[in-house]
């Protein structure tokens, strides 16, 4: 049994972890791309940044459908890496962080609402905890995750190898300003094996 530094065994602690943002969404362009090592039943997008290719992810097509429908990545995005020690150096996924639309919490209230008793105590209530909301969620609006790919930097190409942090910072700084050297498509390699 080999022991895989990046998967941590029973009772061992998980492997640290650095995150690293861009500080301002950035344009990123997605398209579909042929690969004969795409499971079928799969399709491989490709996120290119001032047109070069900077990830690739396998996904279901339903997937890519809404991605497209929706045109997700018509405006910048933040981008975040998340990186771990692991062999061959450094593994990172890299996600592009989108808005989720506003959820329907602005339904007008039941008109029958008013008259059954302890209503205006409930809504004094709701008020009170919505306005302390407000005022904590106004300035970040909710996003999820979308992963645009892996990404590898080998531990000899490592700049900082002292300090993961740093490290994160400078793979996610290089993939944005198009100094990428670090291999883009490696989730597909290790999805299939190869």
């Amino acid at each position: 049994m080999t022991d895989d530094a990046a998967t941590p065994q029973p009772g061992e602690p998980p492997t640290p972890a650095a995150i690293a943002a861009t500080e301002h969404a950035v344009q990123i362009t997605v398209g579909l791309l042929q690969d004969d090592r795409i499971p079928d039943g799969m399709v491989c997008m490709g996120s290119y940044r001032n047109g070069r290719l900077i990830a690739r992810s396998v996904l279901p097509p339903e997937a890519w459908s809404q991605i497209h429908e929706y045109g997700i990545f018509e405006e910048p995005v933040q981008i975040v890496l998340v990186a771990r020690a692991a062999p061959p150096g450094l593994q990172c996924q890299l996600y592009a962080m989108v808005p989720l639309p506003e959820d329907e919490a602005d339904e007008p209230d039941e008109p029958w609402s008013a008259s059954v008793p302890g209503s205006s105590y409930e809504a004094s209530v709701d008020g009170a905890e919505d306005s302390d909301a407000e005022t904590d969620d106004d300035d970040d609006p909710a996003v999820a995750p979308i992963p645009l790919g892996h990404i590898v930097r080998y531990e000899r190409d490592r700049v900082h190898p002292e300090s993961l942090p740093l490290e994160a910072v400078d793979v996610l700084r290089r993939i944005i300003d198009g100094e990428t050297s670090e291999v883009v498509d490696r989730a597909l390699a290790d999805l299939l094996g190869l």
